[in-house]
């Protein structure tokens, strides 16, 4: 009797005929451990590139890398899009409501 074994991805419980290699419960599971581990290495090699940066001191680099309203890191593209600008809907919309009230003290 062998023992029970569960999907690495989502711990459903593997058939017992399944290969002692099986890691996985179906090609869903599997792709998507891939897309978290791809994912994982982005984040990794973003903490390794601020670090850098820090290190180094190049301003624009670690301006990239952080939300230009509370300097939180962002690491976009790791595990938020690509084209992030700010951590968070709270400080895109503080930004917003900024250049908002300073368009209506030009206008007035």
């Amino acid at each position: 009797m062998g023992r029970i074994r569960f999907c690495d991805s989502c711990g459903a419980r593997l058939p017992r005929s399944a290969s002692a290699r099986r890691r996985y419960c179906d090609d869903v599971c599997r792709a998507q451990a891939y897309r978290e581990r791809k994912r994982a290495d982005r984040a990794w090699g973003l903490g390794l590139m601020l670090g850098e940066a820090e290190w180094v001191g190049d301003e624009g680099m670690i301006r990239l890398l952080t939300c230009p309203e509370c300097g939180h890191i962002l690491f976009a593209g790791a595990t938020r899009r690509s084209d992030l600008i700010y951590c968070s809907g709270r400080c895109r919309s503080r930004v917003w409501r900024r250049r908002a009230a300073r368009r209506a003290r030009e206008r007035a």
